[in-house]
């Protein structure tokens, strides 16, 4: 099953151990390098925006509105986990990133993205059209397994890899998977060199 990052805002972050509730779901800490959730960040119920981490591997279960943590002794401070330091200082948004094949075409914009949630690893992007793309699709799905690289602001996917489908708004809503018909998109037309 996957589910949209979208859905993930404010989900309750709850612990096995202790049988309390943390806090509430910042932002799925992926690593740009292979699509991997290495862990979430979170803001602690109680404290002013006061922002921790736990590494994925500490999760224990993932349910419709919470996500369970072993214990509340896996949660640190952001820059303690030296590993998802390393990435969130690299400061990488993947929602409203800039999408372009690797011609250099601009596909479009980002506005959500999917993640398994059994193998814990980014499974599509969910793309608004540029101007020019609108004429073929009316949205733009892709496969993680054709993106080629996720730097600052843009995201770079293989040419031909494009599947354009009918709007997709609401992918995962209360646990039920509306699925989208996709169709291959023909290549747009190449900009005469000058």
């Amino acid at each position: 099953m996957q589910k949209l990052a979208s859905e993930f805002e404010r989900t309750t972050i709850i612990t096995k151990r202790e049988r309390a509730v943390l806090g509430f779901l910042r932002d799925v800490i992926l690593n740009p390098e292979t699509g991997d959730a290495i862990g979430l960040s979170f803001y602690v119920v109680g404290l002013k925006r006061k922002e921790m981490v736990v590494n994925a591997l500490n999760i224990a279960g993932i349910g419709a509105d919470f996500i369970m943590l072993e214990s509340a002794d896996n949660v640190s401070p952001p820059d303690e986990i030296i590993r998802i330091k390393e990435i969130l200082d690299k400061d990488i948004e993947i929602v409203g990133s800039y999408v372009v094949d690797e011609d250099g075409r601009h596909l479009g914009k980002v506005r959500d993205w999917s993640v398994n949630l059994k193998t814990m690893r980014l499974e599509r992007l969910y793309i608004t059209p540029s101007s020019l793309v609108k004429l073929f699709a009316q949205d733009i799905i892709i496969s993680a397994n054709n993106i080629i690289k996720i730097e600052k602001g843009k995201i770079t996917v293989r040419s031909g890899s494009v599947k354009a489908g009918k709007k997709i708004a609401g992918i995962v809503k209360a646990g039920k998977v509306a699925r989208a018909k996709v169709a291959q998109m023909k290549s747009l037309p190449q900009n005469p060199k000058r």
